[in-house]
């Protein structure tokens, strides 16, 4: 086989939301006093990922940017996005009352949903003898979150951006995953969703890469998989 190792992103790959995320920030912030429809918190939420975007260079840990670690963070994303969602300031004490109950939600295996085709692939890819890692950009929460969904046990390796200190499109957090598996480059391949971290990222670490649509948001030039299901018979040629 050409490939020794197949590395995977995690969100929007393997798992995904049980509702949106303006769904349950409605929620959520609904249960302190501010009522506001899902759909304005989901433009917010966007709107707020762009800017962290804008403001972190790439391949820089966002959890460590700034003082105060990933707490902080996720305080100042609520807080910016319940902002942009009802155009005004709200006292700190609102966005720190429901940033804590969010954390809460998004820590337990009920936020989330592996998709159908997750665990078969997993395991046909186990048993056909690949080394499985993980490389992803999420907080110090995700191997809880693995275990709890009962996905650690297929991985030989799990990278976390902010334990690791560094972000994809770093081709050195790729690598970092790569020497824990003792796999060299040109025999992994990466699957994720993100054509500018994860296939940039891949790429620049010298690795094969292909990517995952399961919303269809991508450009057909980027030939994504819709899903896992063909991914063994890829990884055999």
């Amino acid at each position: 086989m050409r490939y020794s190792a197949i590395l995977f992103d995690v969100g929007d790959t393997l798992i995904g939301p049980r509702e949106r995320f303006g769904s349950a920030y409605s929620r959520v912030f609904g249960e302190q006093g501010v009522e506001l429809p899902p759909e304005r918190f989901e433009r917010a939420i966007r709107e707020t990922w762009a800017a962290v975007a804008r403001e972190i260079p790439p391949g820089v840990d966002r959890y460590g940017y700034h003082r105060g670690g990933e707490e902080a963070f996720w305080l100042r994303f609520a807080q910016a996005s319940l902002a942009r969602a009802s155009d005004g300031e709200h006292p700190e004490s609102i966005a720190r009352s429901a940033v804590e109950a969010l954390r809460d939600h998004f820590a337990t295996p009920a936020a989330w949903r592996v998709y159908p085709d997750t665990v078969p692939v997993l395991r046909e890819l186990r048993e056909a003898g690949f080394r499985l890692g993980v490389v992803s950009n999420w907080d110090s929460r995700l191997p809880r979150v693995l275990d709890m969904l009962e996905l650690t046990r297929y991985f030989d390796s799990i990278g976390v951006s902010h334990l690791e200190g560094l972000e994809k499109p770093a081709p050195e957090f790729f690598l970092r995953v790569l020497s824990r598996l003792d796999v060299a480059p040109e025999r992994a391949l990466h699957i994720g969703d993100v054509p500018e971290l994860d296939l940039a990222g891949a790429r620049a670490a010298g690795i094969d890469a292909r990517l995952v649509d399961r919303h269809a948001r991508l450009a057909p030039t980027h030939d994504a998989l819709p899903d896992l299901t063909t991914l063994p018979t890829l990884a055999r040629r």
